[in-house]
């Protein structure tokens, strides 16, 4: 059975996670927290020298990377599915570029979210001018999101769940902690609901739903 480390904290651990649990792929989970720098460990060093997480261990191959985890699995098992359909070129183009655009824009959510919740708690000095650069960028991302990624589409990729919703959903719940208000962005919003609502992506959410449970108990997204 193939191994997936994960941390429940880290976004692109939980999209994997909700990924392998749509797809029903057996596998067994590693969890790994990284605020004890478990993933520095000798023994996971070991399997990804880079201390990153998530990473999939199928026998002896290691696969890292979120999106290369997610297509891995896919075209491994050529397993036929809306997520990232194999028979059709140009819907992996659209998927693909999006999950490229991902790792500079989308992520930026995590700047907001770490200099909001997780410096002050560190005891790290949070400068105003680069708070207010981060809010910027999101807010960037977020109006993106609104008048191109979902301009008339019920998902980023047209009118089916892909593998670029799970992972920018997962980016963007972590706002969700630091009381980000996404009903600014209507379309994002409601398509932000859409997704989460998929049992498996709200699944792969629990741990993350108890801390915004204690720092955002009136979200919208809480059940």
């Amino acid at each position: 059975m193939i191994k997936l480390y994960i941390d429940w904290i880290s976004q692109p651990s939980r999209a994997v996670k909700a990924v392998l649990d749509i797809l029903k792929v057996p596998h067994e989970v590693k969890a790994l927290k990284i605020q004890f720098d478990e993933h520095k460990s000798p023994e996971f060093t070991a399997i990804h020298p880079l201390q990153q997480l998530p990473v999939l261990q199928d026998g002896d191959f290691i696969v890292a990377e979120s999106h290369n985890i997610m297509r891995y699995i896919i075209k491994q098992r050529n397993i036929s599915t809306n997520l990232y359909p194999l028979t059709d070129i140009r819907q992996q183009t659209r998927i693909d570029q999006y999950l490229d655009y991902h790792h500079t824009n989308t992520r930026r959510c995590l700047h907001l979210y770490h200099s909001v919740l997780i410096s002050p708690i560190k005891g790290e000095k949070v400068i105003p001018e680069v708070l207010e650069k981060e809010k910027q960028d999101v807010a960037k991302v977020f109006s993106y999101f609104e008048n191109n990624w979902l301009k008339g589409r019920n998902y980023i990729c047209g009118d089916q769940v892909t593998l670029a919703d799970i992972s920018a959903c997962s980016e963007m719940m972590q706002l969700d902690m630091i009381k980000f208000d996404f009903q600014n962005y209507p379309i994002t919003n409601a398509w932000l609901n859409r997704v989460i609502r998929i049992p498996e992506v709200y699944q792969a959410h629990n741990v993350a739903f108890k801390i915004i449970k204690k720092q955002n108990p009136s979200s919208q997204f809480l059940k």
